[in-house]
């Protein structure tokens, strides 16, 4: 009998074309991808887990906490913590961000391409005063690679 039990770490490694394809998968889901573009579309990167609500159309903020679980077990993304803002009430303190693998893979799949419309896109959307107010706290760096990949040194703000 045949095993068809999932591929192991080790055999997607030495399998590119099943690395991509489950890459893809992971990007395209419908929350995920919202996710995602919202990421690139923030100022810096990095944004509340509020924030992200107000991005992701017609989500629960369940589904929006699900998928945001997904990408970071996949180390896309990583939650990136303030401790600062913890004890100042109506900050977040907790930000979610790329990791370096997920902007390589943003990278290799794109994504970085269409940064400029994505942040066009957030400049334009109207934001309650709660989120202005989450987009405008202080938060963590990035890591330098990240900042990097996204040359968030080389813009003004």
């Amino acid at each position: 009998m045949a095993d068809i039990s999932a591929p192991s770490p080790a055999d997607r490694e030495e399998n590119p074309l099943e690395r991509q394809r489950e890459l893809m998968e992971l990007l395209s889901q419908e929350t995920r991808h919202s996710i995602v573009q919202a990421l690139l579309g923030h100022p810096k990167l990095l944004a509340s887990a509020a924030e992200l609500n107000h991005f992701v159309p017609s989500k629960s903020k369940k589904t929006v906490e699900e998928q945001l679980g997904v990408l970071v077990d996949a180390d896309i993304l990583a939650c990136y913590e303030y401790p600062p803002n913890e004890e100042k009430r109506g900050l977040p303190w907790k930000f979610y961000g790329f990791t370096e693998y997920g902007a390589d893979v943003l990278g290799d799949f794109n994504y970085l391409e269409g940064v400029p419309m994505a942040r066009a896109v957030h400049r334009k959307t109207r934001k309650p005063e709660q989120i202005e107010r989450h987009e405008t706290a202080p938060r963590p760096p990035l890591p330098e690679p990240v900042r990097a990949t996204f040359r968030l040194d080389e813009e003004t703000d």
